[in-house]
């Protein structure tokens, strides 16, 4: 239990037993308060928890205590989020404890890798993602050229279906424990794509390779229909550890020789014309 709700299940049992004493005015010694019965206590608690108003109280925002992957996150400053209610009474079963609203990550050099837009998720895979980050995509897109700036996100908590089918089980993004990416941001303006097939083969094996070793499910092109243009990433738990890497990186489009350029046609001859 909240333990916001944990007060104010107090402050109203305090309140609803000192109504059960009558009044017998000030100058009157008033007597001690007759301990609630077991039943009764059970029946006013029961009359508070369906109270639609307190019902409606949130969760502190943010929450007093830390958490201990918040701690970790702030501790070596690897990243730039807020921490943000619960999400709670969702449809599908959906929702998530521990959940920030991640802003940015922080490169050991301290340069700062904008979330575009900031992306909803369970602290644990904001976690992952900004090490995913620092570790892995941001060395080798500098080793390669211009820096990143930011990194996309096609899409964070969401409280769907598989795929966005309605009749599927509940997406891992229902749970903010998902990520949709479809690329990153460099410094001189580029938008480079992971499933961009112009892009070398070799450095989006990398890239794949790195992610699969990362997150318990990595879904990309040749996956299921679904994922050919972004990649899907998740911290999923499965019995006996089972991970899920289906990301095909795929060769470069051939180049298709242009045909040979046709002749010119000859100019036509000027016609001479009549004296007038």
């Amino acid at each position: 239990m909240k333990p916001l709700l944990c007060l104010v299940l107090l402050a109203a049992l305090i309140s609803e037993t000192a109504r059960c004493e009558p009044s017998l005015g000030p100058s009157v010694p008033m007597p001690r308060p007759r301990p609630l019965e077991a039943n009764e206590r059970l029946s006013l608690i029961e009359r508070l928890l369906n109270d639609p108003d307190l019902l409606r109280i949130p969760d502190p925002d943010p929450p007093g205590i830390a958490s201990d992957c918040q701690i970790r996150m702030t501790g070596k400053i690897i990243a730039v989020f807020q921490s943000i209610p619960a999400i709670t009474r969702a449809s599908r079963g959906c929702g998530a404890t521990d959940v920030v609203k991640l802003e940015g990550i922080i490169l050991p050099d301290n340069t700062r890798i904008a979330m575009s837009p900031p992306a909803t998720m369970r602290c644990t895979m904001a976690e992952a993602i900004s090490h995913w980050v620092r570790d892995e995509v941001a060395p080798a897109f500098a080793k390669a050229g211009p820096p990143i700036q930011a990194l996309d996100n096609y899409a964070s908590y969401d409280c769907r279906g598989r795929n966005n089918i309605a009749s599927a089980r509940t997406s891992e993004h229902g749970f903010a424990n998902a990520l949709d990416v479809r690329g990153v941001r460099l410094a001189d303006g580029k938008f480079v794509q992971f499933t961009d097939r112009t892009v070398k083969r070799d450095f989006r094996e990398e890239l794949r390779k790195e992610a699969c070793a990362k997150f318990t499910t990595v879904l990309g092109p040749g996956s299921d229909g679904y994922h050919e243009e972004h990649i899907h990433l998740d911290l999923a738990e499965r019995r006996g550890g089972y991970r899920l890497c289906q990301w095909d990186v795929l060769d470069p489009v051939p180049e298709v020789p242009l045909p040979r350029p046709r002749p010119a046609a000859a100019p036509k001859r000027a016609e001479a014309s009549s004296p007038e």
